[in-house]
């Protein structure tokens, strides 16, 4: 594919300090994990994600998954190591540790979790689905579990924040269908829909800014 032109839209603020005090920031701008953990709890009522960063090279980095052709929702789309509650689950943020684990190998002790953001609904599975960020030591050994993951990959900050990134998705439904949306492209992986918008949040709420704008290019890409 063609490389997009880049957007100069202006560096992001704060973007030279260093990673630890953009952790700091990042974590003064989250909600507290508590509260958000105890809601929706009960297995089939919702849903938990855990959004891992690690520090590597003084930037900080997002770990993404691609799901795999065998799970019963969103098959094939970027999305954090997460899940649905489960029976046994206390909270949705030991929903989140639990999948996190059982997804990529995540050990819950190693997270250092920094707070939560309010959940939003899945369109296509109808699910509440709630946030939560952690940081892991980045030289965690992460391992793909198959049956659920067919990719781990990782997407420094600084390319979340770069406009030149930056573009629309078209989806194509089984049935024909086709819609368009907001979405980072990045080494070939698509990130959209709601993990993207739980990614512009937290790019938020560590600039403190506005959301970011989207370029106006367009892939073309169907549904799997």
């Amino acid at each position: 594919m063609k490389a997009r032109e880049p957007v100069n839209r202006g560096e992001p603020k704060n973007r030279h300090e260093p990673a630890t005090q953009r952790i700091a920031r990042l974590r003064r701008g989250l909600d507290p994990a508590g509260p958000l953990a105890r809601h929706r709890v009960g297995a089939g009522r919702g849903a938990a994600v855990l959004m891992p960063i690690f520090e590597l090279d003084d930037d900080l980095h997002v770990v993404y998954i691609r799901r795999s052709d065998h799970v019963e929702s969103h098959r094939g789309q970027v999305a954090f190591p997460g899940g649905r509650v489960d029976s046994t689950d206390e909270t949705l943020l030991h929903t989140a540790l639990r999948e996190a684990q059982e997804e990529v190998g995540i050990d819950p002790a190693s997270v250092e979790v920094l707070g939560a953001i309010e959940g939003a609904v899945a369109r296509t599975s109808e699910i509440h689905v709630t946030p939560f960020v952690g940081v892991i030591p980045a030289g965690a050994g992460l391992r793909a579990d198959p049956k659920e993951v067919a990719a781990i990959f990782f997407v420094p900050m600084g390319a979340l924040e770069d406009s030149s990134y930056r573009g629309t998705y078209r989806f194509r439904r089984d049935s024909g269908q086709v819609s368009e949306h907001p979405a980072i492209f990045y080494n070939d992986q698509v990130i959209w829909g709601l993990t993207l918008r739980f990614t512009e949040e937290i790019l938020r709420r560590m600039n403190d800014a506005p959301r970011a704008s989207f370029a106006s290019s367009v892939r073309n890409t169907t549904r799997r």
